[in-house]
């Protein structure tokens, strides 16, 4: 994940407009691609080595692949279509008040001041209200708007791929436990290989869950990821980014689920009082 981002920062400053059209789409195609290859090699050929595909286990298995799959492209889907841009406020919340002004900052770029922890993206070419980062995985910016959508497309993905490598070790294991120590039956290679490959592929996402869960526990982000000052208890902070159904959210990203407010506003923990 480091390299990745390293790659993506560098093309990024170097040339963005060939960043946009050749990472966002290849990195897209990985997504798909990939989800496709380990839900077809578990369902296929390693969950059949532990269970009757004819049997409840095996129907539930595909119950449950579904369901992740659905989350993960559902998820990603609305991740990208959904505006989190500063222009995707009402006009005139796009204007600080009189009241406002000394909160918010400007922005060279954008030549006008922009609400507070709001940032500007190269790739974007406009700011974003709380802008945690791009991501060439879902084609856009990750922020206020977006973030509960970004938060379950890596948290399904970490499921998925753990739910794989936790079937693949149990499938490996089986031939050693169940075979006849003198004949030294050993799982096939193909097994052995994958589980290898489902290894690294569980690394990628359960680092972003890490990260998300990081910024969770103070509300924030990483253009203020040593900032406490938002923190408003974990479970306010969680609200804040999936809205008020909250841990409904999790079942489908079509839940509607209203954010507390429009991301311009943000409560101050140390001095107890709202930016206005």
């Amino acid at each position: 994940m480091c390299f990745i981002w390293t790659c993506t920062r560098y093309l990024a400053r170097r040339n963005p407009k060939v960043c946009v059209r050749i990472s966002h789409p290849l990195a897209v195609l990985f997504v798909i691609l990939t989800t496709f290859f380990f839900v077809g090699l578990q369902m296929f050929y390693v969950v059949p080595q532990l269970f009757d595909v004819g049997g409840m286990m095996y129907k539930l298995g595909w119950l449950l692949a579904i369901f992740i799959m659905y989350n993960i492209f559902g998820n990603m889907l609305a991740c990208h279509v959904t505006n989190t841009s500063v222009e995707s406020l009402p006009k005139d919340r796009q204007v600080a008040a009189p009241e406002e002004e000394h909160l918010w900052h400007y922005c060279d770029i954008c030549e006008k001041l922009m609400p507070p922890r709001s940032w500007h993206c190269i790739l974007c070419k406009c700011c974003i209200l709380k802008r945690d980062h791009h991501c060439i995985f879902a084609a856009t910016c990750i922020g206020h708007k977006n973030q509960r959508y970004f938060f379950w497309c890596t948290f399904f993905m970490a499921l998925g791929t753990g739910v794989a490598w936790a079937t693949h070790t149990i499938a490996s294991l089986k031939y050693f436990i169940y075979s006849n120590l003198h004949s030294h039956n050993l799982p096939p290679f193909w097994l052995v290989f994958t589980l290898m490959l489902n290894t690294y592929a569980l690394a990628a996402p359960v680092s972003l869950v890490i990260m998300q869960l990081s910024e969770l526990g103070h509300n924030g982000a990483l253009y203020d990821f040593n900032s406490d000052i938002y923190d408003m208890g974990l479970w306010e902070n969680f609200k804040m980014i999936v809205g008020e159904k909250v841990l409904w959210t999790f079942l489908s990203p079509t839940v509607k689920s209203p954010l507390p407010h429009d991301g311009t506003q943000w409560k101050i923990k140390k001095a107890d009082i709202s930016e206005y």
